[in-house]
């Protein structure tokens, strides 16, 4: 016995009916609201924020020139330093070099004297009279013991210890100098000396330099 078949025509959700042997179509379901936002800017901020307002100096593109910045007085940077202290340091070397050259050894150099230099000798001892004007220069302690000294001389040292006759004018340069009473000057004497100890030189010309301290 075969079934009888429902041919009943089967109704729509909305009440419309569908002839019976075709499918139901499937339900309809409405498309939701989607927002396209690339093209809708940017979400963060606001645009009325104090960020998003344009200012009157505010540069608007990374290529946009930079608004000149204020001329400095003084230094015109680090170079500029350096070489007005370079400029400095050469004038001040030229200041005590030309300082010592006239005043110091330099000057007698310039009118002719032979130098001897005693570099390298804690002490030294000169008992030999030299024939022409001379300059001696001793790093450390100097005695000058020579019986007579007929032409100009000059002395620099640290510490010096003089004796004998001198018939030529003569320049005494120390820390430290002691004339003994066998020191005699038959013409003018320059004494430059932080402490001098006269004990007892004769002397019949003038008399110049500079002493800090006279002894005993």
């Amino acid at each position: 016995m075969v079934p009888m078949q429902d041919n009943q025509p089967s109704e729509k959700p909305s009440g419309e009916t569908t002839p019976p042997g075709i499918p139901q179509p499937p339900p309809i379901i409405p498309k939701p609201d989607i927002r396209d936002f690339r093209a809708a800017g940017p979400t963060y901020g606001a645009e009325t924020s104090n960020h998003s307002k344009k200012r009157k100096k505010e540069r608007t593109h990374p290529t946009d020139p930079y608004a000149p910045l204020p001329k400095r007085r003084g230094c015109s940077g680090c170079g500029g330093c350096v070489g007005g202290l370079a400029i400095l340091v050469i004038l001040l070397v030229a200041s005590i070099v030309g300082a010592w050259f006239w005043m110091g050894p330099g000057r007698f150099v310039s009118r002719g004297y032979t130098v001897v230099n005693l570099s390298g000798q804690e002490s030294a001892e000169i008992t030999t009279a030299p024939d022409k004007p001379t300059v001696f220069l001793a790093p450390g302690s100097l005695r000058y013991d020579v019986p007579v000294t007929q032409v100009p001389v000059a002395i620099y040292a640290r510490e010096l210890h003089v004796e004998g006759d001198f018939h030529d004018e003569a320049s005494l340069n120390a820390v430290k100098i002691t004339a003994t009473p066998r020191a005699r000057f038959a013409k003018d004497l320059e004494i430059n000396a932080a402490e001098f100890t006269d004990e007892g030189l004769t002397l019949k010309g003038a008399l110049s330099g500079r002493v800090i301290r006279n002894l005993p």
